[in-house]
This record gives C-alpha cells, sequence and structure tokens, in this order.
C-alpha cells in the first residue's frame, strides 16, 4: 500500500449543481483579496512614521479595503441567502459540518462587524471618509467622542487580531480537504 501524500489529485466526479455559482466565488475571492490588503495596509502602516505621506496612505487602503469589503458583502450574503450554498460532500462528519457552519458564520459575521466598526471608530474620532477623487464626504454615524472612539477601536482591534485566527483555520481546512481527504471542497470555490 502507497502511504506516500500526493500533491495533486482528481477529486471525485462533480454532480451537477455542487459547485458554488460563479457570482459567488467571484464575492468570495474578491472579498478574500480586500481583506488581505485591508490587513497588509494596516501592518505597514504600524512600521511608518507618524506624520508621513506613507503611513497616511497605508491608512486609507486600509480604510477603503474594509468599506469594499462591506459594500461586496451585502451581495454576497443577499445571494447567499436566496440561492444557499451547495450541499456538504459524502463523507463529512457531522462535527465537521457544525464547525464548517461556525466558521462560515464567524466569518459574514467579520465582514460585516469589522468595517461598521472601523468606520465608527473615525465617525467617533471626527474623521470624515470622502470618496476618492469626488471629495463627497460619507454620512457620520456618530458623534465626535474620544472615549467612544477608544472603545470601538479596541473591539475592532481585538477582532481582528482574532479573526487571523479563523480566516487560517479556514484556509487550512480548505487545504486539508484539497490535500489530505482529496476532496472537492476547495475546487468548489474555484
Amino acid at each position: 500500500m502507497d502511504n506516500t501524500i500526493k500533491l495533486r489529485s482528481r477529486g471525485s466526479p462533480r454532480l451537477p449543481g455542487e459547485r458554488y455559482a460563479p457570482p459567488a466565488v467571484f464575492f468570495h475571492w474578491a472579498i478574500a483579496l480586500l481583506i488581505v490588503i485591508a490587513y497588509a495596509a494596516i501592518i505597514i502602516k504600524g512600521y511608518l512614521p507618524r506624520g508621513s505621506a506613507a503611513r497616511a496612505l497605508s491608512l486609507t487602503i486600509h480604510e477603503w479595503a474594509a468599506l469594499a469589503v462591506l459594500v461586496l458583502a451585502v451581495p454576497r450574503l443577499l445571494m447567499r441567502l436566496i440561492k444557499g450554498a451547495p450541499a456538504a460532500l459524502p463523507g463529512q462528519a457531522w462535527w465537521a459540518r457544525a464547525a464548517s457552519s461556525a466558521a462560515h458564520l464567524l466569518l459574514y459575521l467579520f465582514m460585516f462587524a469589522q468595517p461598521v466598526l472601523g468606520y465608527l471608530t473615525l465617525n467617533a474620532q471626527g474623521h470624515m471618509l470622502t470618496i476618492p477623487g469626488l471629495d463627497i464626504p460619507l454620512p457620520q454615524l456618530i458623534g465626535e467622542d474620544k472615549q467612544t472612539s477608544r472603545s470601538i477601536k479596541e473591539i475592532h482591534e481585538t477582532i481582528g487580531n482574532a479573526f487571523y485566527w479563523v480566516i487560517g483555520l479556514h484556509a487550512l481546512a480548505a487545504l486539508w480537504h484539497h490535500y489530505f481527504r482529496r476532496d472537492d471542497t476547495l475546487r468548489r470555490m474555484l
């Protein structure tokens, strides 16, 4: 018996409707890319000198990538609610399906909560976001309040740090399914 790990697999044959719909695939990968950009920009910001143009640009990229996540999360969630998702592949244990459902719920909450918390932090700091190139300000949802700003920012940062783990586990689970279980879990989102 050959126990070597094969890095390529054919997986099980696809059944009709087994893949995610093309718009769902687009939303998944576009949002994933925007989240990577938002995280990278805020990490880079921490290494740049205070008051520098590069630091301000990094923060602006973080803010707009996060708002783009929120904008794309709305149609993504609506599509998921209307069309649903493909059924779990055969052979999945109940606990694996439950963990997958919980992780996806957390990821959806993250896609909405993080941009909203970040935006509220900016509002409470008295910082107005304007649409780049148009200089149209976005509405203020709450008034300026430094204590509220600190509180919301702390929650925003705590959730952001926790989601390194959730996002990482989500990616590791997809890779585990692809390379070790050799099923089509990952391929359904490609």
